[in-house]
Order: structure tokens, then C-alpha cells, then sequence
């Protein structure tokens, strides 16, 4: 395919952006080259830990320290205080703070696959933008005489006008405007 610049109304110097920025032949500068590199691709997806899990193990962390600082104070001297109060004294934090965190150990894993299938399902709404820009991107062409970026007419998609020269700085900007325009804006995931 053969673009017409929307400034200069030539075609000899129109080359695809794609292809502008990786060929070696007319190398292009390095701020320009820059603002014409594809979209990056979407982070890998994370799974968001457990809200809920992790307070219960802060709380059972809180009370480990403060009974650990407890300890530090010293033990009752055993003329004081009998036996069962000394063992109570020792171990009281533990008896707290272990069940806590057990319990919080349970949430965790009760909700992992519903966190892990909420993390796919943004990373698979990211990808679809993604994909989206990508498409958009590798339809853009750059006129290396003017310096300017555009879409020809049908290169997004056949029912898509011819863009105005665009300065390689809002390429990125009119990319992902293009996208949303073009094909959509994927619809919002959220927990289920």
C-alpha cells in the first residue's frame, strides 16, 4: 500500500511506522524514534493478595511483638506468681496469635481462585487494549520529508477517514484515541 502525505501530497517519502523505526537504512533520531515505538506490552497479571488475610496477620503480628516486648520485661519470679500464671504469661500471645494466623492462612486460600481469576481477567482486559493500540500503531505512517505522522484513509479499519498530519509527538496520544474509537473500550472487570 502506497500512503499520500496529508501535508506535502507525496507519496515517495511515506513509509508505514512500523517499518520507519526499525529500518537501518534511514535510521531515525532518538527522541523521534521514541515516540514512535509500539505501545508496550501489558504487564505480566498479579494476584492481589487477600485484604482480609492480611490484617489478620498483622493483628497476630501485633500481638506476637507485644507479647515478645512482655517477655523482654522479664518472667514473674515464681515466689509471686504460681505455675499455671507464669505458663499463662509465656504462652498467652501465642494462644492469640496462632489461631489468627491460621485463620488468616484459611481466608487466604478460600479466596485464592476467585483472586486468581479477577487478576486473569484484568490481564486479559489489558491485553485486549493492548492489541487494540498494537493494530492501531502498525496502521500508522510517517512521511519522513515532513516529519509527520498519519493514517491513511481504511488503514485502521475500512470504514475509517484519513487522519490530519499529526506531529510524531501525539502519535501515541492519537494511537490510543484511535483504538478506543475504532474498536471500542473494553468493558470494566470487576470482582464477581
Amino acid at each position: 500500500m502506497n500512503a499520500e502525505c496529508p501535508r506535502c501530497a507525496e507519496s515517495d517519502q511515506a513509509v508505514s511506522v512500523p517499518r520507519a523505526s526499525s529500518d537501518p537504512g534511514l535510521p531515525l533520531g532518538a527522541p523521534e524514534r521514541a515516540l514512535l515505538l509500539p505501545p508496550p506490552p501489558p504487564v505480566p497479571a498479579k494476584t492481589a493478595r487477600s485484604q482480609p488475610a492480611s490484617v489478620l496477620y498483622t493483628v497476630a503480628g501485633v500481638i506476637t511483638v507485644l507479647g515478645l516486648m512482655n517477655l523482654a520485661k522479664g518472667i514473674p519470679d515464681p515466689e509471686v506468681a504460681d505455675a499455671s500464671y507464669r505458663l499463662g504469661y509465656i504462652l498467652g500471645p501465642l494462644l492469640l496469635s496462632v489461631p489468627l494466623a491460621v485463620v488468616g492462612l484459611v481466608v487466604q486460600l478460600a479466596t485464592r481462585q476467585r483472586r486468581v481469576r479477577v487478576a486473569e481477567e484484568a490481564a486479559g482486559a489489558r491485553q485486549a487494549v493492548w492489541e487494540r493500540c498494537h493494530r492501531v500503531w502498525q496502521a500508522a505512517w510517517l512521511c519522513r520529508r515532513c516529519r509527520v505522522a498519519f493514517f491513511p484513509e481504511g488503514a485502521v479499519d475500512p470504514a475509517h477517514p484519513a487522519s490530519p498530519a499529526l506531529a510524531v509527538a501525539q502519535l501515541p496520544m492519537w494511537v490510543t484515541t484511535t483504538a478506543e474509537r475504532a474498536f471500542g473500550v473494553p468493558e470494566p472487570t470487576g470482582p464477581r
